[in-house]
């Protein structure tokens, strides 16, 4: 054969293979198609800015928001810090709410953040949860161990504990957390870490004082105790009042714009990547104290995941189902938070503290969470949605449904906005009407907490307030246990060792 032909040769098989190749690819593609498009959340009208008393249940069309513009990013090393240096921290070192025996379940700090499967023991009646999951029962040692669906310990109840109780309950959070609660209404601990949690007392009849334990120190605050449609709840009995017109002042336009951002990243703005973003700028008072409250719940929720003492794992994948704070739902919480900066205004104008005297039982009082429309998460809750188990942490935003009280307590919500692994946005649930006042009371707790950083002038760059008319009230206010946090390292320790014979077939 010539050379010539050889090259012509050489330079067919050239031209030939790639266009094999491609014609091989371009079949395997159409053989797999690409899935279809995810759907994208339905949006939600954004509430009204007016300051307004009452049902929050009608909300005409608008916005809260005042035009300003989301910047990037979420962060801070555990407290908002102005741009221009200092700053205040976000929060006051809250902890888990509560809400009854194993009625909250938060991780724990400390507790290490890892699932712990479950396989039985002999002896024990396994039974099927709805959703996925079982519990087991052992009738010898009366200890009950309840699964998730993937098997791993969701829950463990067992004959011991501090309180004067004659039960412990350990709760594992979705990611690991543990949170431990002995005792009873009126007289419990519930530690979620040994350093972290509260100690629960009766201060006098129809009246609690919780004292938290956080990063070293304590403080305490008061509940009083209601019932309603046979259903026992607690609410939150602030401890200062301030003058009509600071109240007025936090709702209206400062005339300038606020920078106060975070100033760094902080760990758990890096876990909940893109969920939350502050404002740029702040041309108000109850703006900022939005992006606060928000916040701070976010930082509660990776501390009761127990992150703290330990790396977290890796962010937990996104999902179609998951809806960021956008903000039309931002401006939904600012619509609740003016709302109970109203009612506050008109609590402080009445001339005595508000409340029932001591001697009086009171039944059928409605809670205030039946008036709130729209709420933060506070603390990790398993619920069943669409018949699936699901989870709802710190920072996700649910709906009230309607005013009904099911007949096992619970009320109809639907989840607004959650983070990546936690209950689908725009899905339906139910959740405890106990714990629904709780995250009632967090918000006010919260929302007080930022109010005194305004009071006393500490958000750093803030116009400076004067003549807040600060009252303390005597209703809400109690001295902390000197001993809860060795309590609740007693009671942290005593859970760990529980655990530890559980998973070895112990007890």
């Amino acid at each position: 054969m010539s050379k010539t032909k050889i090259t012509q040769s050489l330079l067919l098989l050239l031209v030939v293979m790639p266009v094999s190749v491609l014609a091989r690819a371009d079949q395997k593609k159409n053989n797999n198609p690409p899935p279809p498009p995810k759907p994208a959340p339905a949006a939600r009208p954004a509430p009204s800015t007016g300051v307004k008393s009452g049902n929050a249940e009608a909300r005409p069309a608008g916005g809260a928001g005042q035009g300003l513009k989301a910047r990037g990013g979420s962060g801070g090393s555990g407290g908002a810090k102005a741009s221009g240096g200092g700053g205040a921290k976000v929060g006051g070192g809250r902890g888990v709410t509560g809400g009854g025996v194993g009625g909250v379940k938060p991780g724990g700090a400390g507790s290490g953040a890892s699932r712990i499967s479950y396989q039985g023991r002999p002896g024990e009646q396994p039974t099927d949860r709805p959703g996925g999951g079982k519990i087991y029962r052992n009738p010898a040692t009366h200890q009950t161990v309840t699964t998730d669906a993937h098997g791993n310990i969701q829950r463990i109840e067992a004959p011991r504990g501090l309180a004067g109780a004659d039960k412990m309950v350990i709760n594992r959070g979705p990611r690991g957390g543990r949170v431990v609660e002995t005792g009873h209404p009126g007289a419990r601990v519930v530690s979620y870490g040994p350093n972290r949690g509260f100690v629960e007392r009766r201060l006098r009849p129809g009246y609690i004082s919780r004292t938290y334990v956080s990063g070293g120190r304590s403080s305490a605050h008061v509940y009083r105790e209601y019932r309603y449609h046979n259903v026992a709840y607690y609410r939150y009995v602030p401890s200062v009042y301030y003058s009509p017109r600071f109240y007025a002042w936090a709702v209206s336009p400062w005339g300038v714009q606020l920078r106060y951002g975070f100033a760094n990243p902080a760990p758990w703005g890096v876990f909940y990547p893109g969920y939350f973003t502050p404002y740029a700028v702040y041309s108000s008072p109850d703006l900022w104290l939005t992006d606060y409250l928000l916040a701070d719940n976010l930082r509660l929720a990776y501390e009761q995941a127990g992150y703290e003492s330990q790396a977290p794992p890796p962010p937990p994948e996104s999902q179609p189902t998951a809806a960021t704070l956008t903000p039309e739902v931002k401006a939904l919480i600012t619509d609740e938070l003016r709302q109970q900066l109203a009612a506050a205004a008109d609590a402080a104008a009445q001339p005595t503290s508000p409340g029932l005297p001591d001697s009086a039982s009171p039944s059928d009082v409605v809670p205030p969470a039946l008036n709130q429309r729209f709420f933060v998460v506070s603390s990790t809750l398993d619920v069943i949605s669409a018949g699936q188990a699901c989870t709802l942490t710190g920072g996700d935003i649910i709906e009230r449904r309607g005013k009904e009280v099911a007949q096992d307590g619970t009320v109809a919500v639907d989840v607004v906005s959650s983070k990546a692994g936690d209950c689908a946005a725009e899905s339906a649930t139910a959740v405890d009407l106990a714990q629904l006042q709780e995250m009632h009371n967090q918000f006010q707790e919260t929302l007080d907490s930022g109010l005194n950083l305004l009071a006393n002038n500490q958000a750093k760059g803030q116009p400076t307030v004067a003549g807040t008319g600060a009252r303390p009230v005597a209703e809400g206010t109690a001295e902390p246990v000197p001993d809860a946090q060795s309590q609740l390292k007693t009671q942290d320790d005593d859970a760990a060792g529980l655990e530890g014979q559980v998973t070895q077939g112990g007890m």
